[in-house]
C-alpha cells in the first residue's frame, strides 16, 4: 500500500493550502483594494535592506537576550526548510531516502546543529517570555505566542524522530553527522523490524501535520511575519518615516486622513499584518513610560483588530489600552469600517509626541508616526476634534503667524541691542538666519539666538534675517493634524523665500531645520539647510572660530534632539563642537543617539497639558541629572524650553545651556548686553 502515502501526502497539501488560503485571502483582497502607495523605487537600496534587517537581524541583536534567541530561530528555519523539502519527498516517492546520498552529509550535519539551535533559542524565548516576563511584552498576546513556540518545538522534536528512526533500523549512513538524532536513537534500540518503521511513519506524518497545520495557523496569528516581514522591510520608507510626511492635496482629496479600514494604504495593512508584538517600540516610547494612554504596539494592534474585523466580516473586540492595563470590549464588526473612536481612541493619538522612538525600534520598520499624523488629520480637518490648548496654538498661528500667543510686532525683541543684518537691507547674503518661533518668542531661549549672531559675525558669515517678515512655517500645525493651515503657511513662506532668492538656510531649531528641508520641496521650496550646530563644526574644521575659555560648570552631557537625531541622523556635529571646548568632559545619558529619549515637546506637545502619569520633561531632567554632570548641552528651543520647566520644578543641580551659548562664552563673546533669565536651578 505504498501508493497510500503520496495520496495523502497530496491531499494534505490541497487541504492545508485551501484553509491557508480560505484565511488568509480576505486580507490579500482587502490589501489589492486597498489605496495606492509608490513603493518600487530604487530596487537595489530595497533589497539591500532586505539583506541587513531581514536576514541580518540588525535590529533584534540590539536586544542580546532574545535577539540571538529570535536570530537562532530564524537561521534554523531558513536552513530547515530543506529538511521539509527531504520529508516531503519521502511522503511523496516513498523509496525515495536522502539520507543514504553520501553527498547529503554537510546538510545533514548542519541539520543537526540548527537543530539544536532552534531548542536552544526556543527556550531563551520562553525563559524571557514567561518568566522573565519584560515590560515590553505587556498587552501581547501570551497564548499565541506559547501555541507558535510548541508547534515549533514539536517540528523540531519530529524531526530527530525521523532521522532517530532511520539510524535505529540501520538505514541511515550519515549516523557519523548526525550526534543529536543518533543520541534520540538511543531510545528505539529494543524495537526491531515493522515496529521501528512503525515510529518512523508516526514522526513523518506527524512532522508533515504539524508543518501544515503551523501554515494554516499563521493566517489568523502574529506570527504571520514570517511571510510579511522580509515584504514590509523591502516597500519600507528609505528615508525615517515621519520626517516627511505625505502633501495631502487639499483640493482633490475625497477625505481627510485616516479614520476608516479602507482608507487604509497597503502599505499601512502591511504594517499591520507584520508587527510581531515584540514591544520594542513601547519600551521606547516617552509617552508609555509616562503613563500617557499610548503604546505604539497596541496602537498597531488595535488598528489590526480593526482590519481583520471588516476585512472577514466578523466581531473582532478590540482592546483599548489605558496605561493601567488591557480592556477587551465586546464589540461588533466597526461601523463602515470605522477605526477611530472603534479602535483607537482620540486620546491616544494626543499623546503621540512624533518623537520616532518606535519607527527607529522597530525590527520590522513598521511606520506608526504617518499613521498616527493622518488619524489626526481625521480628528482635526473633518471633525473639528482636538484639545483647547492646541486649538489655541492653531488659531494664533494663523491670525498673528505664531503659535505661542505672542503679537506679530514682538518677534524682534530678542535682538534688542544687537546690530542684526535684515534680508531686506542686505539681498546678497549668503545665509538667511531662520530664527524660528520657539527661540525668539520665549524670552527664556532669547540667548540661542543672540549667541548665533555673535558666532556668525565672529566667523566672518555672511548672514540676515527676515525679521518681522518672518512667521511660523507651519510644523505645529502639520504634527497636530491641520494639514491645511501647514499648507497655508508653507506656501507664504515659499513666497517671501523666493521673493529675497534664498538658497542657504541656517536653523537652530531641528522642528523647522526638518520642515525647510524635508517637507518644503513638495510645496517648492527648495533650500540648503543647516543646523547652527552643523555650521560650527564646519567653521571649526575650517578654522574659522576658536574655542578658547573652559566652561566653569564641571561635565556637560548632552540631550539629543528628535529632530535632529533620530530623523535626521545628526549625531556627531553637537559632539564634536562640545568635545573642542577646552577640558570638557562629555557623560553621555544612558538613553542617548538613536536610543535618546524625547523631551516631550514634539508634535504639539508643547502646546499641550500633560494630565496624565509623569511629566515627560521631567523624567529626562532627572535621566540628565543622574549623570553628574553640571550642565545639560542643548540644540533645540524646544528641549530647551522644556529642560527650564523640569529643572525649576525639581530640585536638580543641573544647567541646561544650548550649543551657541556655551560656544559664545568659549570664544569670549559678549551675547547679553542687557540681563536675560536662563534656564538654571539649584537646590537650597
Amino acid at each position: 500500500m505504498i501508493w497510500l502515502n503520496p495520496v495523502a501526502f497530496l491531499l494534505l497539501v490541497e487541504l492545508s493550502g485551501f484553509l491557508f488560503m480560505t484565511r488568509l485571502g480576505p486580507l490579500l483582497r482587502s490589501m489589492e483594494a486597498a489605496q495606492p502607495d509608490r513603493r518600487w523605487d530604487h530596487l537595489g537600496q530595497r533589497l539591500w535592506g532586505v539583506v541587513v534587517f531581514v536576514l541580518g537581524q540588525r535590529r533584534l541583536m540590539r536586544w542580546p537576550l532574545s535577539g540571538l534567541a529570535h536570530f537562532l530561530i530564524f537561521w534554523g528555519f531558513v536552513i530547515l526548510n530543506l529538511e521539509i523539502l527531504e520529508a516531503a519527498l519521502e511522503a511523496l516517492v516513498p523509496p525515495l531516502n536522502l539520507e543514504q546520498q553520501l553527498w547529503w552529509g554537510p546538510i545533514a550535519f548542519a541539520q543537526e546543529l540548527l537543530a539544536v539551535a532552534v531548542l536552544t533559542g526556543l527556550a531563551v524565548a520562553a525563559l524571557n517570555r514567561y518568566l522573565l516576563r519584560p515590560r515590553r511584552f505587556q498587552g501581547s498576546h501570551q497564548r499565541d505566542a506559547a501555541i507558535v513556540l510548541l508547534l515549533i518545538a514539536l517540528v523540531i522534536v519530529t524531526q530527530l524522530g525521523l532521522y532517530a528512526t532511520q539510524i535505529a533500523a540501520g538505514t541511515d549512513h550519515l549516523v557519523n553527522l548526525r550526534p543529536v538524532s543518533d543520541a534520540v536513537a538511543q531510545l528505539f534500540r529494543g524495537v526491531h523490524g515493522q515496529g521501528i518503521w512503525a515510529w518512523h511513519e508516526f514522526f513523518l506524518w506527524g512532522h508533515l501535520l504539524l508543518i501544515a497545520g503551523f501554515l494554516v495557523y499563521l493566517a489568523q496569528s502574529k506570527h504571520l511575519h514570517i511571510l510579511t516581514a522580509a515584504p514590509n522591510v523591502f516597500f519600507r520608507s528609505l528615508e525615517p518615516a515621519g520626517r516627511h510626511l505625505p502633501t495631502l492635496d487639499i483640493e482633490k482629496a475625497e477625505h481627510f486622513g485616516l479614520a476608516k479600514v479602507d482608507q487604509l494604504t497597503w502599505k499601512q495593512e502591511l504594517d499591520l499584518a507584520t508587527c510581531t508584538e515584540c514591544g520594542r517600540c513601547q519600551s521606547h516610547c516617552p509617552a508609555f513610560n509616562t503613563g500617557k494612554p499610548l503604546s505604539p504596539k497596541m496602537f498597531i494592534t488595535d488598528l489590526r483588530d480593526g482590519w481583520y474585523a471588516q476585512a472577514r466580516d466578523e466581531a473582532a473586540p478590540p482592546s483599548y489600552w489605558t496605561g493601567q492595563g488591557e480592556e477587551t470590549a465586546a464589540a461588533a464588526v466597526p461601523e463602515d469600517g470605522q477605526l477611530l473612536d472603534w479602535s483607537v481612541l482620540e486620546e491616544t493619538l494626543w499623546s503621540c509626541t512624533t518623537c520616532g522612538a518606535c519607527v527607529e525600534e522597530c525590527p520590522v520598520l513598521i511606520e506608526h508616526v504617518p499613521a498616527i499624523i493622518e488619524m489626526r488629520r481625521s480628528l482635526v480637518l473633518e471633525e473639528s476634534r482636538l484639545p483647547k490648548e492646541a486649538r489655541s496654538a492653531l488659531e494664533s498661528m494663523e491670525q498673528r503667524g505664531n503659535p505661542f500667543g505672542m503679537a506679530a510686532d514682538t518677534r524682534m525683541r530678542w535682538a534688542d541691542g544687537l546690530d542684526v543684518p535684515l534680508l531686506a537691507d542686505k539681498p546678497d547674503a549668503e545665509y538667511l538666519y531662520w530664527v524660528g518661533c520657539a527661540t525668539a518668542f520665549d524670552e527664556s531661549n532669547w540667548p540661542i539666538a543672540r549667541a548665533t549672531v555673535a558666532i556668525l559675525k565672529a566667523a566672518g558669515v555672511s548672514f540676515a534675517i527676515l525679521g518681522q517678515e518672518e512667521i511660523c512655517n507651519g510644523d505645529p500645525a502639520r504634527r497636530l493634524g491641520n494639514e491645511y493651515l501647514f499648507q497655508t503657511q508653507a506656501e507664504q513662506v515659499v513666497g517671501k523665500l523666493a521673493a529675497h532668492s534664498v538658497r542657504k538656510v541656517i536653523a537652530t531649531c531641528p522642528h523647522c531645520f526638518n520642515t525647510l528641508a524635508r517637507e518644503y520641496p513638495d510645496l517648492g521650496g527648495n533650500y540648503e539647510v543647516i543646523h547652527h550646530t552643523q555650521l560650527f563644526a564646519r567653521l571649526l574644521e575650517e578654522g574659522r572660530i576658536e574655542l578658547k575659555k573652559p566652561l566653569q560648570t564641571g561635565p556637560l552631557t548632552y540631550h539629543d534632539p528628535c529632530y535632529l537625531g533620530r530623523w535626521n541622523g545628526e549625531y556627531d556635529a553637537p559632539r564634536k563642537v562640545l568635545q573642542a571646548i577646552p577640558g570638557a568632559q562629555l557623560i553621555e545619558m544612558k538613553r542617548t543617539r538613536n536610543e535618546a529619549m524625547c523631551c516631550g515637546a514634539g508634535g504639539g506637545r508643547i502646546f499641550m497639558e500633560e494630565n496624565r502619569g509623569e511629566r515627560i520633561n521631567r523624567v529626562r531632567v532627572k535621566q540628565a541629572e543622574e549623570t553628574g554632570a553640571g550642565t545639560a548641552a542643548l540644540a533645540c528651543p524646544f528641549c530647551a524650553t522644556m529642560f527650564t520647566e523640569g529643572i525649576s520644578s525639581q530640585e536638580v543641580a543641573l544647567q541646561s545651556r544650548d550649543i551657541a551659548v556655551l560656544v559664545a562664552e568659549s570664544m569670549g563673546l559678549e551675547t547679553t548686553p542687557e540681563p536675560i533669565r536662563e534656564a538654571t536651578s539649584t537646590p537650597s
